[in-house]
């Protein structure tokens, strides 16, 4: 869908980390958007982020995936669609390059931009007793239930709808959305999945049987991931959002993962085509891809 600014508001440029090139593409952005008429502000922490972001319109990230994985949680909550763009490797999210930052520039001025919705994680930590805790959490990329030591496996049950799926012996088990399966879920073996679908993926990492993969579920259902003791002990165990703080999760409790109500909506300069960001980002060789002329 196109979008256009409100132009009450600024646009957040959001810089966390030091990283090569920033100084200079933060100021070009700045130049640009004040040449369109467009104010800005520089935000350098997560704590200034919290306070600044009901003044934004827009975000703009400075890095990579990492950064807009950082800053998705509030803009999700908040609304405010995500821009990024990429200072670092990949960057599957990104939305464009330093050199294509007078394009953005325009494109937000004119309201010229496209924005696509991308479905989120939310997770619960359930208590002993079965109660919810206090806090839900939000996931763009993925919920991973690992092991907190190295060098030992867990066991842990996954449910969906309230029906064991699997017990899994393994280092941990992943649910990812569309979005997240370019990322960890990629790298334990989980399947490729178009951005737009409605689908979760569970996915065992290092799973201790070569039957067990990954599972593609509609995003309708709830999975739960409970630990296990294995023969009276308990290998303690950890839970990640998008790679970020690791939680300690004990026996009895359990982890309730749904589709989120919020959704992120990302900025792009032009219509997506996922196939060919696969090419370009994974490096996938084979047969010569004909051009638009052939």
């Amino acid at each position: 869908m196109l979008a256009r600014m409100n132009p009450s508001k600024v646009i957040g440029l959001v810089a966390l980390a030091e990283k090569p090139g920033l100084a200079e593409a933060l100021r070009i952005m700045r130049r640009e958007l004040a040449r369109h008429g467009l104010g800005s502000c520089v935000i350098e922490t997560p704590d200034a982020l919290e306070q600044c972001i009901t003044r934004c319109s827009l975000l703009v990230t400075f890095g990579g995936d990492g950064t807009m994985l950082t800053v998705s949680t509030l803009a999700a909550m908040h609304h405010v669609p995500l821009a990024g763009v990429n200072l670092g490797r990949l960057g599957f999210m990104t939305t464009c390059s330093v050199q294509e930052l007078p394009l953005l520039a325009y494109a937000l001025q004119e309201g010229a931009y496209l924005t696509d919705d991308r479905s989120m994680l939310e997770v619960v930590k359930m208590g002993v007793d079965g109660s919810p805790g206090p806090l839900r959490k939000l996931a763009l990329n993925e919920v991973s239930l690992i092991r907190a030591q190295s060098g030992k496996m867990v066991d842990l049950d996954a449910e969906i709808d309230g029906e064991l799926l699997n017990r899994y012996h393994a280092d941990g088990v992943l649910v990812s959305t569309p979005t997240g399966s370019t990322a960890y879920s990629l790298s334990a073996g989980g399947p490729l999945v178009w951005p737009m679908s409605r689908v979760v993926c569970v996915t065992p990492i290092c799973p201790h049987s070569l039957t067990n993969r990954s599972v593609v579920l509609p995003d309708t259902m709830t999975i739960r991931l409970r630990p296990r003791e294995r023969r009276g002990r308990f290998d303690s165990m950890v839970y990640s959002l998008d790679g970020r703080s690791a939680y300690p999760i004990e026996v009895g409790e359990s982890l309730m993962i749904r589709k989120a109500p919020e959704t992120l909506s990302l900025v792009h300069l032009r219509k997506q085509n996922f196939g060919a960001l696969l090419r370009a980002k994974l490096r996938w060789q084979g047969a010569e891809i004909p051009t638009d002329d052939e």
